[in-house]
């Protein structure tokens, strides 16, 4: 036992000392979060760079970095460097303020065509507090141990750690429901139900809530069961790596896609405007010309061919047909679905949906059920096959006796 014992920290004292690094000693912790540190920074690199949806991007690269930096002290740390430069405390690593902002306006930039105006604003408390941080990384040494020790430590520090909790916790509310307003939104506006659901917006929720969890639930372990010392955290900042792994790979992986976007409601139509007679035009218009057949045709599509706003087509469609753009669209396309199995009832039935403007086999199967009741082959089979069976000369004794 002794000897293994020996053996395990000789092997622990060779990984921990890389020659040529002088007093740095980078082993095992110091380089796990250290290559997370430098995938989370190259990917806000490539994202910095990335052609569409540039503004979006950028503020998904600005959060990486700000989660790359939560990792940093800890990445010196392990390594030797505050031993070796006590200067570098209070070096401003720590933006936890800037997370919860930077997410809702990510989002916010992918719904919509723009920012609103005073954005900047959500970032003035992470300013103040990147402030504080500046000011007292320029302290003489002999200043910051006293600082730390009677004011920043018993004081300001619970006050940082409390503040960030509750900055995320209320972005995160914020962002949730402009995620439902989003969804709600998509649902009226395009006649894609895959489009509608948009999973990147709800992976990149969970990857921020997930960091909230981590971070309060150590705070609140270190606060209330026993302090937690810099080694006891490491599994906390552990899961910071993982994350950002995580919302780097998605988030470079979705960096291409289109996400349609809310536009400003248009003013009111005129009093009195007969919206049954406007509707059925309108839906007369779009089944003739065949738009439906499109796949992923959205509300915007539609205003723009008619040459009106999309707040008129949409009331249109509520108030003049009872259903909104989506159920219109789908249920042309589902009609024309089960015209064409009349006409050739062995007909291959993906390829006739993919025809009639759905976008895959799952959006075709999912929105005639929920048209019909049934899926594409049940009705066939209930509607057409059966009816085929039945000779001529039964089917009319049959029409007779009915």
């Amino acid at each position: 036992m002794d000897t293994l014992a020996l053996t395990v920290a000789v092997h622990w004292r060779d990984m921990t000392t890389t020659e040529g690094c002088g007093v740095l000693r980078f082993g095992p912790w110091s380089t796990t979060l250290g290559l997370a540190a430098a995938f989370g920074a190259l990917v806000a690199l490539l994202l910095w760079c990335a052609r569409g949806n540039r503004s979006a991007q950028r503020l998904l690269a600005t959060l990486l970095i700000v989660a790359v930096l939560r990792l940093m002290p800890y990445v010196l740390g392990f390594a030797g460097a505050y031993d070796a430069w006590p200067w570098l405390s209070f070096a401003p690593f720590d933006l936890r303020l800037a997370i919860g902002p930077l997410l809702y306006l990510y989002l916010l930039r992918l719904a919509t065509p723009g920012l609103p105006p005073r954005w900047g604003w959500h970032l003035a408390p992470a300013a103040l507090d990147l402030l504080y941080m500046l000011w007292a990384f320029a302290l003489p040494l002999e200043q910051k141990h006293l600082w730390e020790a009677r004011v920043h430590g018993p004081w300001i520090s619970p006050l940082q750690d409390a503040a960030g909790a509750l900055s995320l916790g209320v972005y995160l509310w914020l962002a949730a429901r402009l995620r439902r307003r989003y969804l709600g939104w998509l649902r009226d506006h395009t006649s894609d139900r895959d489009m509608q659901r948009q999973p990147w917006v709800a992976s990149v929720l969970l990857a921020i809530f997930l960091w909230l969890i981590v971070s309060v639930g150590f705070d609140l372990y270190s606060a209330l069961v026993t302090p937690l010392t810099y080694y006891d955290r490491f599994p906390q900042y552990l899961a910071f790596s993982a994350i950002i792994l995580w919302l780097g790979l998605e988030g470079w992986r979705h960096a291409g896609r289109d996400f349609p976007q809310m536009r400003r409601v248009a003013p009111p139509a005129p009093a009195g405007r007969d919206w049954q007679a406007t509707a059925d035009a309108w839906h007369a218009r779009i089944r003739a010309e065949g738009w439906w057949r499109q796949p992923g045709l959205s509300l915007t599509d539609v205003a723009q061919r008619l040459g009106t706003n999309e707040s008129y087509v949409s009331r249109a469609f509520n108030q003049g047909l009872g259903r909104n753009f989506n159920g219109a669209i789908n249920a042309m396309r589902v009609d024309a679905v089960q015209a064409g199995m009349r006409d050739d009832p062995a007909v291959e039935l993906l390829k006739l949906g993919l025809d009639c403007g759905f976008s895959s086999k799952a959006s075709f199967n999912r929105v005639f059920r929920e048209q019909t009741g049934v899926s594409p082959s049940v009705w066939r089979a209930t509607h057409i096959t059966k009816s085929l069976e039945i000779p001529a000369s039964e089917a009319t004794s049959l029409a007779r006796q009915a």
